[in-house]
């Protein structure tokens, strides 16, 4: 009888002991989603890096700001997109098929306007990848009041190239055709009025002529270029949640579904590591919420992409037969500045003095400024595309677009 009471009590203190060990095995690991924002970023800052972009229509927006998180990617894509400008429709798809680039960025790949943009000021492109990893709500609640500011001026209104449309008090924008998106371009010190942060102002690119822009649209309103097909492979599966501040992801219609695994069973979109490739995230606490041991395999991947300097001698020299030293193979060519600031025009004004908020995010990315000099450079001997995009009149990429709000010819 005491044998027995012996082995029950055993027993019983076993499995106490065992259950929370089993328990936390089966635990799911921590949803970084879920982990709560960062402190708010410096307001002048987020403005001015939103604002090239905040009128850009939804769904085209939060591509944006998904793919700005994997910046490597983006310089790859325009690459891509750079030596494969005649492909389009579904021989755009099967040259796609096997890229392993976040569903983001794939859908890009059929504006490379917008990947050339991105990739001319990849500085711009990491620094709101990081603000959008940092904070989702706050970068969502910025487009909004800064659509309210170009609305307000009388610059953000219904054309033939998008529909504009308040509900709830938050301003929709959409493509006014359902099979082509018009990609808006404008100066943002124009278009949202006087503007109101002193120390940082946005940027201004202006796209090529190529891209179907007309001269005359230069410091004027919204100016539009020829428009782009939309097909299953760039549309539709994803969309800003105004009301949630992020991005939904529909995980019932996805082009992506076999190799997209980045959402929560809620749909909210959820950032990848994998296709961070090792490029350093903003600060500790970003660090830390994205990355683990697993992710850290992926810092190797940068070497794929740093380019080598065959004129620069290196230190180490094995000695070989003779006695003479060798020089090895050189090693990656590392800007020492970042990248080569464009003039005030296309760049951030940055404040002569340290301010108590200001954004510290880092200047010096090697890793991936340095890729974007050799796409920047191809586009200047470029010649007009002949990838055929679709417009409301029947005409391809190439012709030109209509103009909307002050001075635009669109506005009603």
């Amino acid at each position: 009888m005491a044998r027995t009471i012996r082995s029950l009590f055993l027993l019983v203190l076993a499995s106490a002991l065992i259950a929370p060990l089993l328990a936390a095995a089966q635990s799911p690991p921590p949803d970084a989603a879920a982990a709560p924002p960062a402190a708010p970023l410096p307001q002048d800052k987020l403005d001015a890096l939103l604002a090239p972009i905040a009128l850009y229509p939804d769904q085209l927006l939060g591509q944006v700001l998904m793919a700005s998180t994997y910046p490597l990617e983006v310089v790859e894509a325009a690459r891509f997109a750079d030596q494969n400008r005649d492909l389009n429709g579904d021989a755009l798809e099967a040259a796609l098929k096997d890229k392993t680039w976040d569903p983001s960025v794939l859908s890009l790949a059929s504006f490379p306007q917008v990947l050339a943009m991105m990739n001319d000021k990849l500085e711009w492109t990491q620094q709101l990848g990081d603000a959008f990893l940092a904070n989702e709500a706050q970068v969502m609640q910025t487009v909004q009041a800064l659509r309210q500011k170009a609305q307000a001026a009388g610059n953000l209104q219904t054309t033939q190239q998008q529909t504009v449309m308040v509900k709830e008090n938050y301003i929709y924008v959409e493509p006014a055709q359902p099979q082509t998106v018009y990609v808006p371009v404008y100066n943002p010190t124009v278009i949202y009025g006087t503007w109101w942060w002193p120390n940082y102002r946005p940027w201004y690119w202006y796209p090529p002529p190529y891209y179907g822009y007309g001269a005359a649209a230069v410091g004027v309103g919204i100016a539009f270029g020829a428009g782009y097909a939309l097909g299953r492979y760039n549309w539709g599966w994803s969309n800003p949640n105004w009301h949630g501040g992020n991005v939904n992801i529909n995980v019932n219609n996805n082009y992506y579904n076999n190799r997209y695994r980045n959402y929560n069973q809620n749909g909210n979109w959820q950032h990848n590591p994998e296709n961070r490739k090792g490029v350093a995230y903003r600060d500790n606490a970003t660090q830390n919420r994205y990355q683990n041991p697993a992710n850290r395999a992926g810092a190797q991947s940068r070497e794929a992409y740093r380019g080598y300097d065959q004129n620069r001698p290196s230190s180490f020299n094995p000695r070989p037969e003779g006695g003479q030293a060798a020089t090895r193979p050189t090693t990656m060519d590392r800007p020492s500045q970042g990248m080569q600031q464009p003039s005030t025009r296309q760049s951030y004004d940055r404040p002569t003095t340290t301010s108590t908020n200001a954004y510290n995010s880092r200047e010096s990315r090697p890793q991936v400024q340095q890729q974007s000099q050799r796409g920047a450079q191809s586009r200047q001997s470029m010649s007009a595309p002949s990838r055929s995009m679709s417009s409301g009149g029947g005409a391809a990429r190439g012709g030109g677009g209509g103009g909307g709000g002050r001075g635009g010819g669109g506005r009603r």
